[in-house]
């Protein structure tokens, strides 16, 4: 049995030691994940919720006072995600992959300042090398709403589905998109660190189509190495949407 506190582990992540962020994960995101399906039918909606949770924690484990807490302050931050998704609804799950505006899918408020530029070019790479790796419904998907801005029941006509069931199928898409953002990334930099990913990629050509990237997410999931290289670059995507905006050029 692990002795570790979590006064150890947040301590260690605060003082550079990104496994002990994994461990942190790893012993709170179970009840965590089943607190959310009480709460949300739709499985990969938890996922995403549950991401969306850590990547939170991430950013503010230092502003936690009481590490005694953690498990508490964790379910806050839970339920304030699913409330915030249930208010959202249907129209803003379309809207986190469609905008005409660099800043508004940055999550950057000034498209005129240059880090927000920056910010949403880095991001518009990943996510047009990420989603090579979707299956061909998803990219389908993916570019009725980026690419020619469909939504709502037109977008459900478009996929011959009940506007009922977009709701799943946009988040499934969502999350398997994130799939592809894991692949690519942990390609891109986990193979300096692991032999065995080096070995999967080996001729590799960069290109993420379906079969490498499901080859590459099952690899994170039984590797250390790899998931910590998840998380780190989980951590810096989130550190990318949140870069603040330099003073508007004039």
């Amino acid at each position: 049995m692990d002795a570790t506190t979590d006064a150890d582990l947040i301590a260690a992540y605060l003082a550079g030691d990104h496994n002990a962020f994994t461990k942190i994960y790893k012993r709170h995101s179970p009840i965590l994940r089943r607190t959310a399906r009480l709460k949300l039918y739709d499985k990969h909606a938890c996922d995403d919720i549950l991401q969306d949770v850590f990547l939170i924690v991430a950013k503010k484990l230092i502003s936690l006072h009481d590490p005694e807490r953690l498990p508490q302050w964790l379910h806050q931050i839970l339920v304030r995600e699913v409330y915030r998704y249930n208010s959202k609804g249907l129209r803003s799950v379309a809207t986190d992959f469609q905008s005409d505006s660099p800043s508004d899918q940055a999550g950057i408020r000034d498209p005129r300042s240059e880090g927000a530029l920056v910010a949403y070019e880095e991001l518009k790479e990943l996510l047009k090398s990420a989603a090579e790796g979707l299956g061909e419904r998803d990219r389908m998907i993916l570019s009725l709403l980026v690419d020619h801005g469909v939504e709502g029941n037109d977008l459900a006509s478009d996929l011959e589905v009940l506007p009922k069931d977009l709701h799943s199928l946009l988040h499934r898409m969502r999350y398997q998109l994130e799939k592809c953002f894991d692949a690519y990334c942990v390609a891109q930099v986990g193979r300096r660190s692991c032999p065995e990913l080096a070995e999967i990629l080996f001729r590799w050509s960069g290109h993420l189509d379906v079969q490498i990237r499901k080859r590459i997410v099952y690899h994170i999931e039984v590797c250390q190495i790899c998931e910590m290289v998840r998380t780190q670059q989980r951590i810096a995507i989130a550190d990318l949407r949140a870069r603040p905006s330099a003073p508007p050029r004039r």
